[in-house]
């Protein structure tokens, strides 16, 4: 079922993650010509994605957020791009900016050591930020507003499903690029955002807990073996350190967690410390960082297994790509600062190309 979209064929896929409001019964009443798959559940965006991959039959695939609007010739500059690109390209981003049409939202953006991602210039005007032109090389797209061939996105993966929401579009981008393909930019794709619309349904916390346990996920996954081993003592170093710096600040009794050995000892009947308490965990953010890391513990076979399926498809060194996207070491938690200026950071920080930042030079926050 094809519909016209300026001059251009298109079959429209719109998956519907188990909603309540009546969304179904509006889409098939306004627009009886867009194929609509209701999933009964909430798969996330990746599990959104995966089904209507699975239903659509096109060459390319496009994907535009629900709290997206496109503008005049969003389309069709996304069609011609990747119709004009090289074989070696598998996707093509767009731009999207923010509901006035005057902020920045996507116009590349940089991951960490760590597997964290920010968005070039989010929320700077636009004109400011130094924007990329049409054409050139991006890390990775955003899966709000991107293009992709379709055959190329399904042999590498297309999006990992297990990450459910947050930083898959990096993920893929850096599958994409050590597989031997290519991203690019076409400014003229351009979406408004409403950043946030719907992700902020699940909370602060919750969304935490997929950003932390994806960022791991992605660093397990994609680094090459012998960067894998110099960069994991800094990543798990800095995760311990905001995991310390949480559990410490932020909760009942916490003190107790930082009594040097045989100091303050409480004797009791019951042994040294009788049954109370010796501190409460109680804190969201605190609880955050546990549940990401206790995810990644159960899923260790798993993302081994996934891991070994991700470097056979390896064609390109890591070295190669940081040097042209390097790394970044960007303080954005609380206790950043003095971690990453710690000697024993700096000590295990990697040795592959790397800028340092402040958040504030990349984002407005």
């Amino acid at each position: 079922m094809f519909t016209q979209i300026g001059g251009i064929d298109a079959t429209v896929t719109v998956v519907d993650n188990g909603s309540r409001d009546g969304s179904i019964g509006a889409i098939r009443r306004k627009y009886p010509q867009v194929r609509l798959l209701p999933v009964g559940e909430n798969r996330g965006f990746t599990g959104g994605i995966a089904a209507g991959l699975a239903r659509s039959p096109g060459r390319n695939v496009i994907l535009l957020n629900n709290d997206a609007v496109p503008q005049q010739g969003w389309l069709a500059s996304l069609v011609s791009a990747i119709d004009n690109a090289p074989e070696d390209v598998i996707a093509v981003a767009g731009k999207i900016v923010d509901m006035s049409g005057q902020l920045i939202d996507f116009v590349g953006g940089v991951m960490t050591f760590d597997g964290h991602a920010f968005q070039n210039g989010f929320r700077y005007p636009l004109g400011t930020r130094g924007e990329p032109r049409s054409g050139d090389e991006l890390f990775f797209p955003c899966g709000g507003n991107m293009i992709a061939r379709r055959d190329a996105f399904v042999s590498i993966g297309g999006f990992d499903d297990d990450y459910f929401a947050y930083l898959e579009d990096v993920d893929f981008g850096w599958r994409a690029w050590l597989a031997g393909n290519r991203v690019l930019y076409e400014p003229a794709a351009v979406v408004r955002h409403e950043s946030a619309a719907t992700s902020q349904r699940l909370g602060d916390f919750e969304r935490g807990v997929l950003f932390e346990r994806n960022a791991l996920q992605t660093v397990l996954k994609n680094y090459e073996d012998d960067l894998l081993r110099e960069v994991a003592g800094s990543i798990f170093f800095a995760y311990l350190h905001r995991l310390h710096h949480y559990t410490t600040s932020r909760n009942p009794n916490a003190g107790e967690l930082k009594r040097p050995p045989l100091s303050g000892i409480r004797p009791s009947h019951n042994g040294f410390f009788g049954k109370k308490p010796l501190a409460t965990i109680d804190d969201p953010l605190t609880a955050m960082q546990f549940r990401a890391f206790e995810w990644i513990v159960a899923n260790s076979d798993r993302i081994a297994q996934k891991r070994a399926t991700v470097q056979r498809l390896r064609r390109r060194s890591d070295r190669e790509i940081f040097e042209r996207f390097p790394l970044h070491v960007v303080p954005t938690y609380p206790g950043d600062e003095s971690l990453m200026s710690s000697a024993l950071f700096q000590l295990l920080r990697p040795h592959a190309s790397a800028v340092e930042k402040k958040l504030d030079e990349i984002m407005r926050t």
